[in-house]
């Protein structure tokens, strides 16, 4: 089976960190064995994960960052998906881009639809964890963002109901000291969730129906 794991720093495996957002900060990756989808290894595994990368917006500091205006060329690489697996939305929810949940849902489900255009392949999204807004780095860059990953969790399961599509929450995953990466736990209780889900899937014959 074709998969492709499409998303944003918790991803590509960013190691949490306070300096993060510094001048001169180096990001730091996890090796490719922790990181969560590692867990679907025995499948042909595809992996696209891009520090900064939005679902709707450019970045001040990196290119290429805007899913909306990549997402074709991006799709190029990939022949033949079976699934795709979108992890977007944290960086949606910064202060900066002033995006409410229900913008940001919105954006979400309208590029995993010109996805499955793309593809024809079963889309999985997992919503974002939740953001810890007491840090030196959430503070700054992601106020009121603590509440709107909790509503943008329950808008986007709501809506993977409406228009078809597959969910994983990714609410309760453990965060690390910066406040919105993944810690080492945070990408083992997500890797239990998606090979379960996936097995799942299997199991019931619903990989291949569109």
């Amino acid at each position: 089976m074709n998969i492709l794991c499409y998303g944003d720093s918790n991803t590509w495996g960013y190691i949490p960190n306070i300096n993060g957002y510094s001048k001169n900060a180096i990001p730091m990756q996890y090796d490719k064995h922790d990181c969560w989808w590692y867990s679907l290894i025995k499948h042909n595994l595809y992996i696209d994960g891009l520090c900064g990368r939005c679902v709707a917006h450019e970045n001040k500091w990196l290119e290429n960052r805007n899913a909306f205006l990549t997402i074709h060329d991006d799709l190029k690489k990939y022949k033949n998906l079976d699934i795709v697996i979108i992890q977007l939305g944290t960086n949606d929810c910064k202060s900066e881009y002033n995006d409410s949940s229900i913008k940001i849902a919105n954006n979400i489900i309208k590029l995993v639809l010109e996805i499955k255009k793309i593809t024809n392949s079963q889309v999985i999204i997992i919503s974002p964890p939740q953001i810890i807004e007491n840090t030196i780095i959430t503070k700054k860059y992601y106020k009121g963002a603590n509440e709107k990953t909790l509503q943008l969790n329950k808008l986007l399961e709501e809506a993977t109901k409406k228009h078809g599509l597959f969910f994983i929450s990714g609410i309760d995953l453990n965060i690390g000291e910066d406040g919105e990466h993944l810690t080492l736990y945070g990408h083992k209780q997500l890797a239990s969730k998606v090979s379960a889900f996936i097995k799942r899937l299997e199991e019931n014959n619903e990989i291949y129906k569109n």
